[in-house]
Formats: C-alpha cells, structure tokens, sequence
C-alpha cells in the first residue's frame, strides 16, 4: 500500500550519526563486566573484605537499586529544559558515574562495607541514569521501527566491542609484567577516561526529538 498523500517520508539517519549516539554504550557495556566479573575478587583478594561480604553488599545494592529505575525514568519523562529532556541526563550522569568507579576501583586498603555499599549504590545510580537516557533518546531518535531497530542493533555492536576492550586490558596487564590488582585499576581507569568523551560525543551530535505531549 502507498504511503497516504502528504505524509512526509520516514527519514534515515546517517551511520556516522548513529554510531555517534551509540557511544555511551561502549562505556556501559565494559563497566558491566569489568563489576560482575572482576570487581568482586579485587575486593576480595586486594582490599581486605571478605568474599561473603562483597557479595552480601552487591546483593544489598542490587536490592535497593530495584524502586530507583523506575522513579529515574518518571523523573527523565517530566524534564524540560532547553538542551532537551535526555541529553541533560547524559550529562548529570558522567560525573556520578566517574566519581563512584574512581572511589570504587581506587579503594584504599581496608575499606569498610559501609563505604563499599555507598559507592556501589552511587555507581548504579550513575549507571542507571545513563542507561535509561540512553535507551529513552534512542525510542525518539528514530521515527520508525525500522530506524529504531538500526540503533538498536548498533548500540548491542557497540556494546560488545566495549566488553572486549575492557576484558583485554587485564591480560595485556598481565602479559607485560603488572599485578592482577593494577589489571583491574586500569580497567577502572578505562571506564572513567572512556565515559566523559562517549557522553560529550552523543550529547554534542545528536539531535533530540521531543514527543508531543499525549
């Protein structure tokens, strides 16, 4: 069937756009991995908390985390300003982000579970805000499925290529003489100098379409 008369034709965005806005997921991605995987242990066998401990902390978080995504997302759908209603999340989440993994990953000996469980929790809050803007800026960015399923699938690429990066890191620490512990930093290191310039580079290139109000 014909497209009805005056309707303006789906618009196609570009790749370098596309994969412009799939920046954040790089950083999203390799901070998934390099927390699940390597955070615990690091702990664990450098900074002094038992093993059951980190996990108890991680399930804590985890728990308390729960209502806050939901409240994230109401909070993003109600904002106005002038730079646009996601794009100003991207970049309140950066910093909170970056301050919770440079507190996390930089832990000094001896860290107390209180400060474990604090950090976690800023770090997923950091990381929640993030991901929602992101996931949100995509569903307006894309006027048709089909667009939309492009970005998708270009964000999940992007993502991927991410937790191979940061999962190399250690193994290349490794290979040329550095401790497990400094492995880890670096990974830590990557997530933060990698986090600002996705954001900057997603916030300055890509336009956001604001939905008319239902």
């Amino acid at each position: 069937m014909s497209a009805p008369q005056g309707a303006a034709p789906a618009q196609r965005l570009s790749l370098p756009l596309v994969m412009a806005f799939a920046c954040t997921s790089l950083p999203l991605s390799a901070l998934g991995l390099a927390v699940s995987v390597h955070l615990p242990n690091y702990f664990a066998a450098n900074i002094g908390v038992p093993l059951t401990v980190v996990a108890a902390a991680f399930a804590t978080t985890r728990l308390i985390d729960i209502p806050v995504d939901p409240a994230l997302g109401m909070l993003q759908d109600r904002t106005r300003t002038p730079w646009g209603r996601y794009r100003i999340w991207t970049l309140i989440g950066a910093p909170i982000l970056c301050l919770a993994l440079y507190a996390l990953f930089m832990s000094p000996a001896g860290a107390t579970t209180t400060y474990l469980i604090a950090w976690l929790l800023v770090m997923y809050l950091g990381s929640s805000i993030l991901t929602l803007s992101h996931v949100a800026w995509a569903t307006t960015l894309a006027t048709n499925y089909h667009e939309r399923s492009r970005i998708f699938a270009v964000m999940t690429a992007v993502g991927i290529v991410g937790a191979a990066m940061v999962l190399i890191i250690p193994v290349v620490m490794e290979r040329i003489g550095y401790s497990n512990a400094e492995g880890v930093r670096a990974m830590g290191w990557f997530a933060i100098v990698l986090t600002p310039i996705a954001c900057l580079i997603v916030a300055v290139a890509t336009p956001e379409r604001i939905a008319p109000e239902a």
